[in-house]
């Protein structure tokens, strides 16, 4: 079973890290790039079913919705770093129709212990991009990129087709189209492998853009739920409250630190 990490769908600039011992983690995507560096033993990571050998001092780079596991056969010790497309968006821009050749990379001792504190540490913006762009340019200069081949998943496929179409008058018989499988199949298998349904997955993905739309601007509420895809305000705020316990109105004044005034 492939999931989907909704809270790592790198909405502009997020970033979070993790630094798991002996991991193993069952296969999943998301939106963000995936930064795995081990500092002790070893761990295998199945990237679209192809395993690579993590090991002490290597780097490894999961590309945007690229499907991955990770298994420890004795023991490691990981450290996680995933963070926004956004991020680097030069980067990103370059890259979203490729994958790597070979996503890992051998780091000399000494820069890893350089570049650890503004990767995993600290709260500079800045300082992490530093470090992020060193480690890019390592990757330049170890490996090639490859235009990405097409996805055997069909789950994938409609995951990212419903992520990049959510604002759009979106419903199951354009979705099941696109992947060429009729509505009806298209419909159990969100039901079987998601326990989830259409309607749902596309609420989730407005719901989550909304969100950070009235955490990090002061757009009118009215215009926040027309930018994500829903018809009128009043569906709008039936469905966030739905998924988040909160309306739009309270979530922005409790998340917010800007919305002093409320607008709406």
């Amino acid at each position: 079973m492939t999931i989907i990490e909704e809270y790592h769908f790198g909405e502009y600039l997020g970033v979070s890290s993790y630094h798991p011992y002996s991991l193993n983690y069952m296969e999943h995507f998301h939106r963000s790039f995936e930064l795995l560096f081990c500092s002790d033993g070893d761990a295998v990571v199945k990237i679209e079913k192809s395993p690579y050998v993590l090991t002490a001092g290597q780097v490894l780079l999961v590309m945007p919705y690229q499907t991955h596991a990770i298994e420890t056969p004795r023991e490691s010790q990981l450290h996680i770093l995933v963070f926004s497309p956004e991020y680097i968006p030069d980067f990103y821009a370059k890259t979203k129709d490729f994958s790597l050749s070979d996503p890992v990379i051998t780091i000399d001792p000494s820069v890893a212990k350089q570049l650890y504190y503004p990767l995993f540490e600290t709260d500079s913006l800045y300082f992490r991009k530093s470090a992020l762009y060193h480690l890019l340019y390592l990757f330049e200069h170890q490996t090639t990129l490859l235009p990405v081949k097409n996805q055997d998943d069909i789950l994938v496929q409609l995951l990212i087709y419903i992520e990049s179409h959510f604002k759009e008058e979106l419903n199951l018989e354009i979705l099941s189209s696109h992947v060429g499988y009729s509505s009806v199949y298209v419909s159990r298998l969100i039901t079987d492998k998601l326990k989830s349904s259409f309607p749902r997955l596309l609420n989730q993905a407005r719901i989550r853009h909304a969100s950070f739309l009235l955490t990090h601007s002061l757009v009118p509420i009215t215009e926040v739920a027309e930018e994500v895809g829903f018809q009128n305000v009043r569906t709008f705020n039936r469905n966030f409250k739905l998924l988040t316990s909160l309306t739009p109105k309270d979530y922005r004044l409790k998340h917010n630190a800007l919305f002093s005034v409320p607008k709406n």
